[in-house]
């Protein structure tokens, strides 16, 4: 969704989370074959939509209630608080999502490296926070000068 505030640079997937966790099972064969004939279609790379961020956090996150941006019949397209997309690029802590960080921070009221703490407790379970710790302090020595 930084595509929306503007980023310098393109993104290279989407990023996406089924809200209902029971439906994204159901679906995902469905998906699958939608993303394959897509990917064939328009000649994009195979990894152009990435929902398997949500196979691989589902349980270490807490997914915040979105903002509506558009419908497509029965599909809506909701964007998460730039809070939470902030508390997900320090958790990742790569060099591109600390790019990202910075275009985030100025937008919220994170202003102290308290506040980043604060705000990965409310999105970032203890446990996901102590497997990725290592970035996560590498990403708020860099955003907070420490």
């Amino acid at each position: 969704m930084l595509v929306l505030e503007r980023a310098s640079r393109t993104t290279e997937d989407i990023d996406i989370f089924w809200l209902e966790g029971d439906a994204f099972q159901q679906m995902r064969g469905v998906l699958s074959e939608c993303v394959v004939t897509i990917t064939r279609r328009y000649r994009l790379r195979p990894d152009w939509l990435n929902y398997l961020s949500q196979i691989l956090m589902q349980n270490e996150i807490i997914i915040p209630r979105g903002k509506l941006w558009k419908r497509y019949g029965p599909l809506h397209i909701y964007i998460p608080p730039k809070a939470y997309m902030l508390a997900l690029k320090i958790m990742a802590g790569r060099d591109k999502d600390l790019v990202d960080c910075a275009i985030l921070l100025p937008q919220t009221n994170i202003k102290t490296r308290q506040q980043a703490r604060q705000l990965l407790d409310r999105y970032i379970l203890p446990q996901a926070q102590e497997k990725n710790l290592e970035q996560i302090e590498n990403a708020l020595n860099r955003l907070f000068q420490k």
